[in-house]
């Protein structure tokens, strides 16, 4: 019976291991939703800020040729990259412009991959942070600067 009860144990023990990184498995490559052959720079004011795993997510109001303005959306590395990278929440406050470089969606909406981001004090971050987006293999080590 102890046997039974430890085998039990040991099973349910692993399975409880294979639930618990399943959701890593789920992780999109940067190739599955964003074209490597459509760079984007924009620049506009923040909207929103979205600190979420596995991505976080920034939206900016840009201003168009005609005058209109579209709301796009960059995906960025983790929370914690983005911290790593020496930025905070107080960097992307609503009204703050900034200049993001990065990569368009294949969906053709506004959104894109941002690689590289460029705040109103004239600092550049890394903040992408896929293993396979273009230029990945010659980011900087470190903070993320550039």
């Amino acid at each position: 019976m102890k046997k039974l009860i430890l085998k039990t144990a040991s099973v349910i023990a692993f399975a409880a291991l294979g639930l618990a990184a399943a959701p890593s498995q789920a992780h999109h490559a940067f190739a599955a939703e964003f074209d490597a052959s459509k760079p984007i720079t924009v620049k506009g004011a923040v909207t929103k800020v979205r600190y979420v795993n596995p991505h976080s997510w920034i939206y900016v109001d840009v201003k168009n040729p005609d005058g209109t303005v579209t709301n796009w959306g960059f995906e960025f590395g983790t929370p914690a990259s983005i911290e790593n990278a020496g930025l905070s929440k107080a960097d992307f406050t609503p009204g703050k412009v900034i200049t993001l470089q990065g990569f368009r969606s294949k969906n053709g909406g506004p959104f894109g991959h941002a690689v590289k981001t460029t705040l109103a004090d004239g600092r550049s971050i890394g903040t992408g942070s896929a293993p396979d987006e273009p230029g990945a293999t010659k980011k900087p080590a470190g903070n993320g600067a550039y």
